[in-house]
């Protein structure tokens, strides 16, 4: 109970640091989080003025996409840079690298709640969502962190020792989001590459619970290479890196 009162202070004070000085706070990123999502859906949905029988499909199709993409997005970068971002207070305490590394966690199931609030609203008026895979939709969010975190130990502790990949983890993540079908469906050679994408299956997943009657483009088996070898670079940085992070600190 006490480490979760320490991860929730070092939660705020990350907030804090991340908007001090900013007019709006942290509800700048929720508001960021809003339009980006009502722009994607003014240029897939209200220009889509050719094929209106579909469009209700493509709303809860492309609304679910986001809402896994964007605060997962902001988990990874935010993830990847936090052990170098807080190297002070590192250096001062004995709480731990792991503890640091689960703020950003903590951040994207906050971000990911007040997201997933508009999206559902949306989907229950196109008469899309369903009820009885929501609070399973949401658990399966929660487990796609945890699976990102697996690989956020790793990359936090890279970033550590080469000083600072976070721009080279922003460019990943576009070919990450180009490599998922949230704009799209995946057929044919985009379907192909869809299948290299560790975050496929798990979107497929999420869709499958929250989507009335959405029908599964992919076989969840295929999950398991990708647990598997996100498990092996967990253990690679907890074992090969704890030595000499905090020396490079």
């Amino acid at each position: 109970m006490e480490k979760l009162l320490i991860l929730w202070a070092l939660v705020r004070r990350d907030y804090a640091l991340q908007y001090a000085g900013s007019f709006l706070g942290i509800s700048w990123m929720f508001l960021q989080n809003l339009v980006l999502i009502s722009l994607y859906a003014v240029v897939f949905l209200v220009l889509n003025l050719k094929t209106p029988s579909t469009q209700d499909d493509f709303t809860a199709y492309l609304l679910t996409g986001l809402l896994f993409w964007i605060p997962l997005q902001e988990f990874l970068v935010r993830g990847t840079g936090i052990l170098t971002d807080n190297r002070t207070l590192l250096k001062r305490s004995s709480l731990g690298l792991d503890l640091f590394i689960w703020i950003p966690f903590v951040q994207y199931l906050i971000h990911m709640l007040v997201t997933s609030l508009p999206v559902f609203l949306l989907l229950a008026y196109y008469d899309k969502l369903n009820y009885w895979g929501l609070l399973s939709g949401l658990l399966c969010l929660v487990g796609v962190g945890l699976y990102l975190l697996l690989f956020l130990h790793y990359l936090s502790r890279l970033n550590v020792l080469l000083k600072d990949i976070s721009p080279l983890v922003r460019l990943v993540s576009q070919v990450l989001f180009w490599g998922i079908p949230v704009l799209y469906y995946p057929k044919g050679f985009l379907r192909e590459i869809n299948l290299l994408n560790p975050l496929t299956i798990p979107l497929d997943i999420f869709r499958s619970l929250v989507i009335k009657g959405f029908v599964p483009q992919f076989d969840w088996m295929g999950i398991f290479p990708f647990l598997f070898t996100f498990i092996l670079v967990y253990l690679l940085a907890k074992k090969k890196f704890q030595t000499v992070i905090l020396d490079h600190l």
